[in-house]
């Protein structure tokens, strides 16, 4: 099964495809139920999963990798980023907490 890059400060972490595309979801998810807690500085985190969405359902398999630097560009907005997934890990079945778990990892300093 194809797999695809998650990237952020020149490190890199693997992910499946079909794992990716459920990750993505799961952040869609979270930030639908917490839209009342999301100011206006967060529209880039709509914008940024907009992108990865549309890069997974348009790129071919094992090229739908995700550029966190383009997006995480202050520490703010690492932090909201990391709170979602947070929140994502905590929502979801097993099968997709390790994949969580790679996108916090390569997160970390």
């Amino acid at each position: 099964m194809a797999q695809s890059a998650i990237r952020y400060a020149q490190r890199t972490r693997y992910i499946q495809d079909a794992q990716l595309g459920m990750v993505i979801q799961s952040l869609f998810k979270i930030i639908d139920q917490n839209t009342t807690k999301l100011s206006t500085e967060s529209e880039w985190l709509l914008k940024a999963i907009s992108e990865w969405w549309s890069d997974f359902e348009d790129m071919p398999p094992g090229l739908k990798d995700v550029e966190l630097d383009k997006w995480l560009t202050v520490a703010s907005r690492k932090e909201l980023f990391i709170g979602l997934l947070d929140e994502a890990y905590k929502q979801s079945d097993e099968s997709l907490k390790g994949e969580i778990l790679k996108i916090i990892e390569v997160l970390q300093d």
